[in-house]
């Protein structure tokens, strides 16, 4: 529902957005759910920062339209495994 939104937000602001437009709105979403599975994994608020660096970093990476990997299934991937190496460095 909010990548619609989002969408819909683009295209009334500027237009039909183009694939690089299209990739990077679905990439925000991405990361957004992301960090907000790491939030209610941990029970806190905001992620620790080596996790939300990481996702960061990903994101960059599939925001190139030619990136065909699903940007919620990667940053969720990326979410619990950056989460669990901050977990296992702290222990």
């Amino acid at each position: 529902m909010a990548v619609e939104h989002a969408h819909s937000l683009i295209d009334a602001i500027c237009g039909q957005p183009d694939a690089a437009a299209t990739r990077a709105v679905e990439v925000l979403s991405a990361q957004a759910a992301a960090l907000a599975w790491v939030g209610q994994a941990t029970g806190s608020y905001p992620a620790p920062a080596g996790v939300a660096a990481r996702l960061r970093e990903v994101a960059d990476e599939l925001k190139d339209p030619s990136d065909s990997r699903d940007p919620d299934a990667v940053m969720i991937q990326v979410a619990a495994e950056a989460l669990a190496e901050e977990r296992s460095s702290a222990a």
